[in-house]
């Protein structure tokens, strides 16, 4: 046996052999001593040998085409494994060594970077150009990395959104779609299948990496292998091949998936890449092999006996649906009694907003999600009157939850669910059967895992079975979560399946301190060698940050994963709110809004414990219950928004356990998401009946929101003018003044008055068609890391383009139109745009609302007056009517019918893959925007008499408003009735002439026969009676009495 050499005299025969075999043999010697040694690895990370292992791999033949995929024909099969000439093998034994220092963990995430290793392993991830033993290993250095990323310190560089940036570019995603449609059954394929969807899961967290991977075809080579697996389990219809043979979809039925490829792990990456996205939920849906293997066929037509036994079921009340909208796969499923249709009438947000709900960048419901969304009433959550039958993929899904033995396949399946759940393409129906089949699964595995944890939570590090374990209770409180969120009905179910006390138990078990935080160095006898140099030119030879052991970054994502559930337990009803307060995890919410937690402490406990001294911290400067990231603090701040939608919670609780201060510090947080969560909560903080306001105000919370009304992210601006609404509202009149000052009148103009996203849209949109220059094209060639750059715009469906143009049929013409359709409307930059400015234009209107919204006369008055001087009485009245108004934005620009706005506030596009349009719109006027309008004006004339005469002599004004008695949105309708009421308001008997004055103006601009056409024809009893009211004031009834302003008060 040959004797083990130092790492000097080992790393001069490396470099220095006369030839491959010798390099071959050295490396050996040297990948035996460091497998397993961490020891040794530090050594050889100090000698520099991760410098000469990737300078090893850079040594590439140079007969190869130098980007892309090309020239495929002339490189070896993907399935070739065998006869590696010597240089491919110094190059296999480089990359070992590379993933085997990476296992080491985030210690040596700092040289790894320093040699930039992951630029050099992923030029070997094409499997077109690479022998399959290179693509496995390199692929297996990269998981490694992203382990170690994920484990890595708050205070190291290297973390899992780099590699994110670095791996999804152009060529190596149509690399990774190459190893996803690999059609070798080869269990190297199919670890490297595993291995990339892993990959995926794991780094594909922000929506512009999904979109990419969704354009370029990876999500439908994952539905593929999805689809591969229904055909393993033998759940494909037999007598549906005929049909599929003439819509030319036989060919595309995959083979049975093989042994080694995980079920779990395409779940999961498909439930991250369509997450928060209809149009990428679509395109799972409508993927050619999805389409073929799980067809929408009537079995009833097939099979009389069961379809007459689904009648009689029927009729008896035990189910309750349409049989024609049912899949054969549907049977698979057990009869779901259902006696009554009070279920289909949950209560979603998009119908019954929340109070004090605000746009903020979701999650997107615990999405956290990095864009600005707004509230869509055209897409009705959990389903909608669509005349496409409900896909076969939904009833599987549940069969495969109910039927599996892999509880990360059932919680993976969970996932796909809620996305489709949510993206509305369930049937109202399906939501019960949610509640039976689904949910309670989720509960029971959420149990059983909870109690299986205790066994290994003095675990430094952790076996593939304790893992997985833990990636489950990770997962199921997130995906639930996300299941239930919009479902008043859903929720229910979940508390009474007891998750709402196991979520708030695991969110105190998080915080239990962790022995050892991070893994201890091993032992030397010679501590001098691990002195660092200190010079940036020895980083390649240093190791970096310890990191945090697996226990603890497993009790951080069960922070989250808690948080998040409890967030959407706590949505809509007071008592699930009222009982999670009862839980007594108010502290540990407390310390989640801090990114350095300390122990969770009830308040009567809180002045013992600062007199005692802080929390102590573990030598390496890691404190024993764990650093909050950003997702954390993101979920914590939902949580709390929740929380505080309960008076009682904000009187009591909250303010016992000083949410307001930690709020208050996130709002100078450096990440954008994390203000806007902050934000969000802000608004609730700040209402009349919060004790924190006056806090709040002292620590100088309207300078803050005041600068960020003015910021450049829309979801920030409107979350702050939101919450400056709500400060203003009920408080003092010099507060109410400091308000106006600090953000300024002219700015709060612009904001009402201007259409400023449109605008900054139409300007970039300019900036980007203006002549290339030759840096311009330049740039443009260099770049290298999206597909915004390329110059052909149409989207084009990879599904059907990689078939060729013989694969054609009418169901995949119906969904290639179905995509464009979703796409359009997701990507509508303009559409966006135009929402932005609508929510951020009632925002302003119901702030400047809130100014005169004072109860005593003299006050408000006095108010009413400034506003006007501070913001220009006639200008005023402008803004006002041009919001009525029918507006066309660049009139003199061309105009196009796909590109016109809509009555209901829809703005179409063109068919580019950007979606943008600089042509003519017509805007027409929005049922909020017309209701914030008519309150101001109603809190105007709750002002004195000289305020309503003023109204009342605003003609042009009071002419677009009686066009909307006939409004379909009822508190348009509804609002006028108060209006109304007030302007014809008597203060007494020396007001009596001005009122009748008024009462006639308005009688002889029809508003008494309009309010009579209410009375008498209007669906809503609550408007009849206040057109009835509204009425007889205008006829004559007698107006004594104290005046009470009619109007809407927001909280």
């Amino acid at each position: 046996m040959a004797h083990s050499q130092s790492p000097p005299a080992l790393l001069w025969q490396i470099q220095n052999a006369r030839n491959h075999a010798e390099q071959i043999e050295f490396l050996r010697q040297l990948k035996d001593g460091v497998i397993g040694d961490v020891r040794a690895k530090e050594k050889w990370v100090n000698h520099g040998i991760l410098q000469f292992l990737v300078h090893l791999l850079q040594q590439k033949p140079t007969a190869q085409s130098p980007s892309g995929l090309g020239s495929k024909e002339a490189y070896a099969p993907i399935s070739q494994t065998t006869d590696l000439p010597d240089d491919d093998r110094v190059r296999l034994l480089a990359l070992q060594l590379i993933a085997s220092f990476a296992k080491g963990g985030p210690l040596f995430l700092t040289p790894l970077n320093a040699v930039e290793a992951v630029p050099v392993i992923l030029t070997y991830i094409c499997p077109h150009k690479n022998p399959a033993q290179l693509v496995l290993t390199s692929l297996r250095a990269l998981s490694d990395m992203t382990e170690a990323a994920s484990l890595s310190s708050r205070t190291s560089i290297e973390d899992t959104a780099a590699l994110a940036k670095a791996l999804f570019v152009p060529r190596y995603i149509e690399s990774l779609c190459a190893i996803l449609d690999a059609e070798s059954a080869s269990g190297i394929v199919q670890e490297q299948k595993c291995l990339v969807a892993n990959l995926i899961s794991r780094l594909c967290k922000e929506p512009r990496y999904q979109d990419m991977l969704a354009d370029a075809g990876v999500l439908d080579a994952l539905a593929t292998l999805l689809a591969s697996f229904v055909v393993a389990r033998g759940e494909v219809l037999p007598f549906t091949l005929d049909t599929l043979e003439r819509e030319g979809l036989a060919a595309v039925i995959p083979q049975p998936a093989p042994r080694g490829l995980s079920l779990a792990l395409i779940l999961e990456a498909i439930s991250v890449l369509i997450a928060d996205s209809r149009f990428r939920t679509g395109l799972l849906l409508c993927s050619p092999a999805i389409m073929a293997v799980l067809t929408s066929s009537e079995i009833g037509e097939r099979n009389s006996q069961i379809y007459r036994t689904w009648e009689l079921l029927k009729k008896s009340g035990l189910i309750h649906g349409r049989l024609v909208d049912r899949s054969a796969l549907d049977y698979l499923l057990p009869a779901v009694p259902v006696t009554t249709q009070r279920f289909f009438l949950s209560q979603h947000h998009p119908l019954f907003p929340s109070t004090g709900r605000s746009l903020e960048t979701p999650p997107k419901h615990g999405r956290a999600t990095t864009r600005f969304t707004t509230e869509d009433r055209e897409w009705p959550v959990g389903g909608g009157d669509t005349e496409e039958p409900e896909s076969p993929l939904i009833p599987w899904l549940i069969h495969l939850m109910r039927s599996g033995t892999n509880d990360h396949e059932k919680v993976m399946a969970a996932s796909v669910l809620a996305s489709l759940f949510k993206g509305g393409f369930m049937d109202p129906e399906r939501e019960f059967s949610l509640s039976v089949l689904v949910v309670p699964v989720l509960c029971r595995l959420l149990k059983y895992y909870e109690k299986e944890r205790g066994k290994s939570l003095d675990a430094i590090f952790v076996d593939s079975e304790t893992a997985t374990a833990w990636v489950i209770l990770e997962r199921t409180p997130a995906v639930l979560a996300r299941l239930i969120a919009d479902s008043v009905f859903l929720q229910q179910v979940t508390r009474d399946s007891g998750a709402l006390k196991l979520a708030c138990k695991l969110l105190k078990d998080s915080y239990e301190p962790t022995a050892i935080p991070s893994p201890p160095r091993p032992w030397t006898p010679n501590p001098e060698e691990r002195q660092d140099t200190g010079d940036d030119k020895f980083w390649t030879c240093q190791l970096g940050p310890p990191g945090q052991v697996p226990l603890c970054a497993h009790k951080i994502r069960m922070r989250e994963s808690s948080l998040k559930l409890i967030t959407s337990l706590a949505t809509f009803k007071e008592e699930f709110r009222k009982e999670i307060v009862e839980q007594d995890i108010l502290p540990s919410v407390a310390e989640s809004l801090s990114e350095t937690p300390q122990k969770p402490t009830p308040p009567k406990e809180k002045p013992k414990t600062e007199e005692n001294g802080t929390v102590s911290m573990h030598p390496a400067g890691h404190s024993p219950y764990g650093h909050n990231p950003t997702s954390v603090l993101i979920a914590a701040c939902h949580a709390v928004r929740t929380l505080a939608r309960s008076v009682s919670n904000l009187r009591t609780v909250l303010d016992d356990n000083c949410v307001a201060m930690p709020i208050f510090k996130l709002l100078k947080h450096v990440d954008i998401d994390v203000k806007i969560a902050a934000c969000s909560v802000i608004c609730n903080l700040l209402t009349e009946s919060s004790p924190m306001r006056d806090p709040l105000i002292k620590a100088g919370v309207i300078g803050v929101l005041c600068l960020y009304a003015r910021s450049d992210n829309a979801g920030l601006r409107l979350n702050a003018l939101w919450a400056l609404k709500h400060l203003v509202h009920m408080t003092d009149r010099d507060t109410k003044k400091k308000c106006l000052e600090e953000l300024g009148p002219g700015w709060l103009i612009q904001l009402i008055c201007d259409d400023t996203e449109d605008e900054a849209l139409h300007a970039q949109i300019m900036g980007e068609r203006r002549p290339l220059t030759d840096a311009d094209e330049d740039e443009v060639m260099d770049t290298d890391d999206g597909y915004a750059e390329a110059t052909d715009d149409v989207w084009q469906w990879q599904a059907i383009h990689r078939k060729g143009p013989g694969f054609d049929s009418t169901r995949m013409r119906v969904a290639d139109g179905m995509l464009r359709a979703l796409r359009e409307r997701e990507f509508d930059e303009v559409r966006k745009a135009r929402e932005a400015d609508l929510a951020i234009q009632e925002q302003g209107l119901d702030f400047i609302r809130n100014l005169i919204a004072i109860p005593q006369q003299p006050a408000q008055a006095e108010m009413i007056d400034y506003i006007f001087s501070e913001l220009g009485q006639d200008r005023l009245f402008d803004i006002l009517a041009s919001k009525l108004r029918v507006k066309i934005l660049r009139p003199f620009a061309r105009r196009q019918p796909s590109s016109s706005g809509t009555p209901d506030g829809g703005a179409g596009s063109g068919a580019s893959g950007r979606n943008v349009s600089i042509d003519s719109r017509v805007l027409y006027p929005q049922s909020k925007i017309i209701v914030a309008v008519i309150y101001f004006l109603t809190h105007i004339a709750a002002g004195v008499p000289r305020h309503r005469q003023l109204v009342i002599a605003q003609e042009e004004l009071l002419k677009l408003l009686a066009g909307h008695f006939n409004n379909k949105d009822v508190d348009v309708r509804r609002s006028l009735c108060h209006l109304l009421k007030n302007l014809v308001w008597c203060d007494g008997t020396e007001d009596r002439r001005g009122r009748d004055l008024r009462v006639f103006e308005l009688e002889k601009l029809g508003f008494l026969q309009k309010l009579e056409g209410l009375e008498r024809n209007d669906a809503e009893l609550d408007v009849r009676e206040r057109a009835k009211e509204a009425a007889s004031s205008i006829k004559g009834e007698a107006c004594e009495g104290p005046q009470v302003p009619h109007g809407r008060v927001d909280y």
